[in-house]
This record gives structure tokens, sequence and C-alpha cells, in this order.
């Protein structure tokens, strides 16, 4: 049995990189941001991996994954429709009813994935508004055996 929690991250890492913008300007996607980073920017993260060993013949990995989207603006200014277009952007790249990551290569099989939910969060500090968006998706994948 093996956790495919990182092959997906991988593949949500590429799907998103360079494919999302705001403003006519790429959004940088990060697994960890570094200090140097500036809004708005995309923050990929592992949650859990529920794997099913009971089942005849296979293993499934039922992995759970967040994306945020986080933006800023001075405060009083700007709003939280920019969090919003970039979720759009990104639930349409990650979230299909017929078409799934082809991670046959590293000997799995993505069979589906779906919005866990998205949650919209507003922070404000003295200089900035920060507006975030959490996506938590799930993806369902059997192992191949080798």
């Amino acid at each position: 049995m093996k956790d495919a929690s990182h092959i997906i991250r991988k593949e949500v890492f590429t799907a998103l990189n360079g494919n999302i913008t705001l403003n006519s300007a790429n959004v940088p996607v990060y697994n960890v941001v570094p200090s140097s980073a500036s809004e708005p920017y995309i923050l990929i993260s592992s949650i859990s991996n529920i794997i099913f060993d009971n089942i005849k013949d296979t293993y499934l990995n039922n992995i759970q994954t967040q994306v945020e989207i986080v933006t800023a603006f001075d405060t009083n200014t700007g709003g939280q429709l920019d969090a919003n277009l970039a979720m759009n952007q990104i639930t349409q790249r990650l979230i299909s009813r017929n078409t799934f990551f082809d991670i046959s290569s590293d000997n799995f099989k993505c069979i589906s994935a779906q919005n866990d939910g998205i949650t919209y969060i507003t922070e404000d500090t003295e200089t900035q508004t920060i507006y975030r968006g959490i996506l938590t998706f799930s993806n369902l994948v059997e192992q191949l055996w080798d």
C-alpha cells in the first residue's frame, strides 16, 4: 500500500502553475510561501489521506487537499472579488466530473475529484485587508499493481 498524496500535490501544482491570472498577471503557486512573496499567491497543502485497505485486490486512497488563494489590498480599498475570480479559475482546473489527473506513470489511477467546500475569510490588519479563498477537495485514487 502506497500514499499518493505527494503525487496529487504535484499534479495540482502543475495544473495551476502559470494558469491562474488576476489583472492579466500570473498568480504564483507555492507549496511553502517564501518570506519574500507578496499577494496575490496560491498555497497548496495536503490535509489527509484515508487509505481503504479492506477492499479485495486493491487499495483506494481518498486524498484531501487544500488550495488557498490569498489577495490583499490597502485598508478600505479593493475587495473580495479577486479572490472569487481566482477561485473560479482554480475550481475549473481541479474539479471535473469526467477528466482527472493522469497519474498512471506513478502506478495510480485517479477515479474522481470532488469539491468538499470553499471557505472565504477576511482579515483586517492595520494596513491591509487580506482576503482568502480556501478550496478543500478530494481525489479518490486507486493504486495500480506494478
